[in-house]
């Protein structure tokens, strides 16, 4: 069984909630009525009472003239009844007073009654007068019929009942159909959304026609749609430069070796086509262990060895290799630390992210500049920072650096094979790794590369 559609579950209770607030009033106003009859059902019986009392103790008996007064009294109000009862004998009863009525008072005193004789409902009230009658003592009943108010209570109980039934019909017919006015936003949204495939990703849902409370949904909806829209470009532009990347080597190592059969050669011939054949296998073997570096580190399959390690000793390291590479182009190297520079990550991840900045700083270098290393405590962070004398990077290229395959220069290979652009996506999967960050300043010639690190604790 499917189960309720949201606009049917919302037109059900919508229909639950018109119900239970007419079935509310209905209620109230039964109890609120009833309450009102009975107080003046009440003060009326009481004023009645009094006065008959104030008849009858106007002598020690009942005389004639009190009984005209007291027809006139009983008389002057529909549906009136009395009875006046001196010791156990009758001597007053008035001609409203049925007999079934008569015998179904009995003995009372002092009380109000409600009482239902045959088809007739009464409504009475019973008042003791000590000393009347030669001591013997008179009692007085009173009655008042309402059946005629009984009779309109059961009407309109009657009437709230087929109007409750068709108030949750109608309620629920509406409600349905207005909640799927309110809706249509939503399916819309749905509609819209369906047309969106893998090659068109650059859709997005315009909130003016959406009602306030989606914005937030539109919002989230649509910052999917980027990430998804940047997720499929990169994954397309990788895909590219993957081709392109082995596309080259693979083409160097096929000519080279179709010039090699073209005629038979020298040993030392073939000799040197089988090292440049090794060198470009070794470049890529180098970059499918890059790849496959960074696929495990976007699937969260990197896992440091945390131990505790001095990132000033790291560094100075690194700095040590790369003496030779920075002496051929006659730039200097300096280091600086202050402060505790304790840290909790992977030796060899760090010294790998390290040495990639450190490369990148050597290789854009201008000749005879300094490429300054610093290390420092920032509180509750290591920071790491590598500035060289060089081109200043463009706004624009500073956010794409640690994407893959991406270099600033514009040919897809510069002079050295090695570069394959993935060492900085490499430096950014380690320092992530490692709850850290890692971002690019370049301004006046000057290009600085910020790692922050969290400070090993205990």
């Amino acid at each position: 069984m499917s189960r309720l559609s949201l606009r049917g579950r919302m037109a059900l209770l919508f229909v639950i909630v018109v119900t239970a607030v007419l079935s509310l009033a209905a209620v109230s106003f039964d109890y609120f009525c009833r309450l009102h009859f009975k107080q003046q059902d009440a003060a009326v019986l009481e004023g009645k009472v009094s006065a008959l009392k104030s008849i009858l103790t106007r002598g020690s008996s009942l005389e004639s003239e009190m009984v005209s007064d007291i027809h006139q009294l009983v008389d002057t109000s529909f549906g009136f009844a009395a009875a006046i009862l001196a010791g156990d004998r009758v001597v007053y009863s008035h001609h409203n007073l049925s007999e079934e009525l008569a015998a179904s008072l009995g003995p009372r005193q002092g009380e109000r009654w409600l009482l239902q004789v045959g088809p007739n409902r009464y409504s009475g009230m019973t008042e003791r007068i000590e000393g009347w009658a030669d001591g013997e003592g008179g009692t007085i009943h009173l009655a008042m019929d309402v059946t005629h108010r009984t009779h309109f209570f059961e009407m309109i109980r009657r009437w709230f009942f087929y109007t409750l039934i068709i108030s949750a019909a109608l309620s629920g017919a509406l409600g349905f159909v207005f909640i799927r006015r309110g809706l249509e936003p939503i399916s819309s949204l749905s509609r819209t959304s369906s047309t969106i495939t893998a090659n068109c990703l650059d859709t997005r849902i315009s909130t003016e026609s959406v009602p306030s409370e989606l914005h937030e949904l539109v919002d989230n909806f649509n910052a999917m749609l980027e990430r998804l829209d940047q997720s499929f470009l990169r994954l397309s532009n990788f895909s590219a430069d993957i081709a392109h990347e082995l596309r080259t080597p693979l083409n160097s190592m096929l000519t080279q070796t179709e010039v090699a059969l073209l005629k038979e050669r020298d040993g030392a011939d073939y000799k040197d086509v089988l090292f440049s054949t090794l060198e470009e296998l070794r470049r890529m073997s180098r970059m499918v262990d890059d790849m496959l570096f960074l696929a495990k580190a976007d699937n969260g399959m990197i896992t440091p060895d945390f131990e505790d390690h001095d990132l000033s000793a790291i560094a100075a390291s690194v700095l040590e290799y790369y003496e030779y590479a920075a002496d051929e182009k006659e730039i200097k190297l300096a280091l600086h630390s202050t402060g505790s520079t304790q840290v909790k990550g992977d030796n060899l991840m760090l010294r790998r992210a390290i040495s990639n900045v450190m490369s990148n700083a050597v290789r854009y270098g201008e000749p005879g500049s300094i490429v300054d290393m610093r290390v420092s405590n920032a509180r509750e962070w290591v920071r790491l920072e590598v500035s060289n004398q060089g081109p200043t990077i463009a706004p624009d290229h500073i956010d794409k650096l640690f994407d893959r395959f991406y270099r600033i220069d514009t040919a897809r290979r510069e002079g050295n094979t090695l570069n394959a652009g993935l060492g900085m996506a490499i430096t950014r999967s380690i320092v992530e790794a490692h709850e850290g960050s890692i971002d690019c300043h370049s301004a006046d010639g000057i290009t600085t590369f910020q790692m922050k690190l969290p400070i090993a604790v205990g």
